[in-house]
């Protein structure tokens, strides 16, 4: 089953939180056991009879990763997410040196990307490494969660985290 990542219609959240039990093969007891309900409250949510709470939402999302569920709530606001990854990098030079290296890649086409906003006007030419921008974000935006997920490990790790 796929759903539109940018655009969901579906009019009633019962009927969305079926659709993603659909697509990502979960079933009333699983969903049950992780917020710790019971089945036929599941069920209910499900009729419509109960309004399903954020904790159904939340559930999924954090088992899922499916975007779909955070669409519902950003609407048409654009932004992006970018879940900190749970294998993490190991933080020896050589890992960190490999993830500066694709950073200082990614920099320089985030430059040219610059650059060609900056003309005020975005033609033909364009077209290609515009694509090529759009193709490559998503690993940008999850090398960056990596150095920063580094950080974060590391830093709970000496003790001194806030």
């Amino acid at each position: 089953m796929e759903i539109d990542r940018d655009k969901i219609e579906v009019s009633n959240d019962c009927d969305f939180l079926q659709l993603l039990m659909d697509k990502h093969n979960i079933n009333a007891k699983q969903l049950a056991g992780w917020i710790g309900r019971a089945p036929t409250t599941i069920y209910k949510y499900l009729s419509g009879e109960n309004t399903i709470p954020s904790v159904i939402w939340r559930a999924i999302f954090e088992r899922t990763h499916d975007i779909a569920v955070f669409n519902i709530v950003r609407g048409d606001l654009p932004c992006v997410i970018a879940p900190l990854i749970q294998v993490m990098i190991p933080p020896d030079a050589a890992s960190l040196q490999q993830l500066l290296n694709m950073r200082r890649k990614q920099l320089k086409c985030e430059e040219y990307i610059v650059q060609i906003l900056s003309d005020g006007k975005i033609d033909s030419s364009d077209i290609a490494a515009i694509a090529n921008y759009k193709l490559a974000f998503p690993d940008m935006v999850s090398s960056q969660a990596q150095i920063y997920q580094a950080i974060l490990t590391e830093t709970v790790k000496a003790g001194v985290h806030k």
